[in-house]
């Protein structure tokens, strides 16, 4: 097996080129190294880019935080940046796994990894964001939603790489609940990504995404539709909590927590309001 490892943002796509159907791009390896040693996978190449300095910073260009595909959990959790205009990012982020997988888990690995469970996937839906992919030819843009394609799988070529997540300006107040079955270390079994903007005492706009209840996030427009205009009390909030149980109960299969997430998700909705309201802070 080959390593490719180059070392500049200008020697990027000279090692894309070199990589055939059978080749990985690698992150922190907390998910593919696994899958190595279990035989699921057998690449003829690994292709690290966690030398380039570009993909490991997370800064601002103009009004957007442009985050590199190799920021780790840990970097993303602690920046103030993020923390002060992305809250349900650092929150996701800093409820990814161990501290050691955090440390290691990157952004780019994390959305690679396409896992209809990740941790990050319904928060960067929430925020609009958009991938800069590199391939041999050059670099291109795509929001989220058009690369994930399923399970394990995005709409990338063999020889393309995510370099960069880019956030746009969010006005909305977010907030991110995560719940498994135990407090810490745990796979999601639901991800709610809450955003909320009020005009006086009426909901003005409202973004509902949630993770692990389908092959991709699921944004809920009908709870958006039905709460916009309204009160954010609690028989509202009920309400919302009721169109997710419903979809749950009428599109996720038995075999996948179904029972425990039709009763589960009204919870996690409630709890995604309640921290809305704190600013975040547990």
């Amino acid at each position: 097996m080959r390593a490719l490892l180059p070392k500049t943002w200008e020697e990027i796509p000279g090692y894309l080129g070199q990589m055939t159907e059978k080749s990985r791009v690698v992150g922190g390896g907390t998910d593919l190294i696994i899958k190595m040693r279990l035989g699921a996978l057998d690449p003829d190449a690994l292709c690290y880019l966690g030398y380039v300095k570009e993909l490991k910073e997370i800064r601002e260009e103009g009004e957007n935080l442009v985050i590199g595909a190799y920021a780790t959990m840990t970097e993303i959790e602690t920046d103030p940046r993020v923390r002060e205009r992305f809250p349900a990012l650092m929150d996701a982020a800093s409820d990814v796994g161990s501290l050691q997988i955090r440390n290691n888990g990157t952004i780019g690995g994390n959305i690679g990894n396409a896992s209809p469970a990740g941790d990050l996937l319904p928060v960067l839906y929430l925020y609009d964001a958009v991938l800069e992919i590199m391939g041999p030819e050059g670099v291109r843009r795509a929001g989220i939603d058009e690369v994930l394609a399923g399970p394990g799988r995005l709409h990338l070529a063999h020889n393309e790489a995510i370099v960069r997540i880019i956030l746009p300006p969010c006005s909305l107040h977010t907030s991110f609940v995560k719940l498994g079955s135990r407090k810490k270390v745990t796979i999601s079994r639901i991800g709610v990504a809450l955003g909320i903007a009020m005009d006086g005492g009426a909901v003005k706009e409202m973004r509902l995404i949630v993770g692990a209840i389908g092959l991709k996030p699921v944004r809920f427009y009908e709870a958006e539709d039905f709460i916009r205009g309204k009160a954010l009390n609690e028989l509202n909030i009920m309400d919302i909590a009721e169109i997710l149980s419903r979809y749950i109960k009428e599109h996720v299969a038995k075999e996948f927590d179904r029972d425990y997430k039709v009763y589960a998700a009204k919870g996690a909705v409630m709890d995604a309001f309640a921290r809305l309201r704190r600013g975040g802070e547990e």
